[in-house]
């Protein structure tokens, strides 16, 4: 009985180093595997990222949108200034000068230069304060373009009937100049002074009941599909536009 208490765990001992030699082998394979994967893994990750830079970096030189941004995730766009002007001056007004701006407009309007801009069955004016209520016939087109696209996305979707409201519309040197006092995206030569550009607001929207009455509502979801219009004619050369982040609203400017 002694002799078999010292064989037994003998064999245990030997069977024991064999099963940790298997072991170690084991995980020496498995590691051994698995660097060329992480490798892999690693440069392929790599390689999405420059990808990814590459393709940012190619919109924003374009001027195109980059991404989403604001509480209603509307898209940036970057059209520079220089290229609203190009537009502006070329399918604009000359700017209007005095002080009997509505006077002029409307002579204007008589000549088929000026339409009134009035609320309709899309959008509706805001009180102005440093604006007046007019634009080049191209211009009103294009309000309405945005309105009946932006209205076809929102039944599509099975949405309420908003309306967008616009901001600012025909501006003067001398509304310009006040304005830049308030507002630091305020130039001095901007494409406002040619009745060709109008901002509209993407910070909510406005909703009328059966009788006509407005009220103001944020609806996230239908201020994107807004942003989403905008963009689709943007691509189809119908405007230039710009998303103002401190005023929150789109700068637009008809082209041609």
């Amino acid at each position: 009985m002694s002799y078999r208490q010292e064989e037994n765990p003998t064999e245990q001992e030997e069977m024991s180093g064999t099963t940790r030699k298997k072991g170690t082998v084991a995980k020496s394979r498995r590691r051994k595997l698995k660097q060329p994967v992480k490798r892999m893994i690693r440069i392929g990750g790599i390689l999405l990222a420059v990808l990814l830079l590459v393709g940012l970096a190619a919109r924003m030189w374009k001027g195109e949108e980059t991404g989403t941004g604001g509480a209603a995730g509307v898209h940036i766009y970057k059209d520079l200034n220089a290229l609203h002007l190009k537009y502006a001056q070329s399918l604009g007004i000359a700017p209007l000068k005095g002080k009997n701006i509505r006077e002029q407009a409307e002579k204007l309007v008589d000549k088929g230069k000026l339409e009134e801009i009035e609320d309709n069955r899309y959008y509706v004016v805001s009180h102005l304060t440093h604006s007046y209520p007019y634009l080049v016939p191209e211009a009103s087109d294009l309000l309405e373009a945005i309105g009946k696209r932006f209205r076809k996305k929102l039944e599509e979707k099975g949405m309420e009937n908003y309306y967008f409201r616009i901001t600012s519309l025909l501006r003067t040197n001398e509304s310009q100049r006040r304005l830049r006092g308030s507002n630091g995206n305020a130039t001095t030569l901007s494409a406002h002074l040619f009745g060709t550009t109008f901002d509209i607001t993407y910070k909510n929207l406005v909703k009328k009941n059966f009788l006509g009455k407005s009220k103001t509502v944020n609806d996230a979801a239908a201020i994107r599909l807004l942003s989403e219009t905008i963009g689709e004619l943007r691509k189809e050369k119908k405007l230039v536009v710009v998303t103002e982040k401190k005023e929150a609203c789109f700068h637009i400017t008809v082209r041609r």
